[in-house]
């Protein structure tokens, strides 16, 4: 009996994101109403309140899944820098409608450093930060975390886009090239 109603927890979760998902294409998430994703979703307020306490709470949970997803992906290639990133971009570009609406419908400031934190600083330059004087270390780990993040964000931005081989190329060459200037 219990594993039906995780099903039927997952599947209204499920639900609810696909309709937040939908909605985003047409509207930010300052103006998505609980009344208006319920309806989408074909799921009643009180079900909803009982997962979320509003839409900014599923935005979260959707994110959670994206990182939980790259953790995945980052700790299968811990040790291959250049393959986590390329595996990481990969990912990103097979689902890009749903990581674009994400990305440009993040209203979490943290959100880009939790990111890309997981996929590009601890993965790739983790052993060239060591060498960062302590004083200095936030701040180039805060240049390097939201470069990196703009860069994959132009990138997934264009219709015509390198690969992503090629894009993890450009990134860990210029992070690398950043790094050995701030050490």
């Amino acid at each position: 009996m219990e594993k039906k109603e995780d099903r039927r927890i997952a599947m209204t979760k499920r639900m609810l994101k696909d309709a937040l998902i939908e909605m985003l294409r047409d509207k930010d998430i300052y103006h998505i109403s609980i009344r208006e994703l319920c309806e989408n979703a074909d799921i009643n307020r009180t079900t909803f309140y009982k997962h979320y306490g509003n839409q900014f709470d599923l935005l979260d949970d959707m994110e959670n899944d994206l990182l939980h997803m790259f953790e995945k992906t980052i700790s299968e290639e811990k040790n291959k820098d250049d393959t986590a990133v390329e595996k990481l971009l990969t990912f990103l570009e097979n689902d890009i409608d749903f990581v674009r609406l994400l990305l440009n419908s993040n209203v979490d400031p943290e959100f880009p450093q939790k990111l890309f934190s997981l996929a590009i600083i601890e993965s790739s330059v983790e052993d060239v930060m060591v060498n960062v004087p302590k004083p200095e270390y936030e701040y180039v780990n805060r240049f390097v975390l939201f470069g990196a993040y703009e860069m994959v964000r132009y990138w997934l931005s264009k219709d015509k886009r390198e690969t992503p081989k090629e894009m993890a190329r450009i990134v860990l060459e210029r992070l690398y090239l950043n790094m050995r200037g701030a050490v």
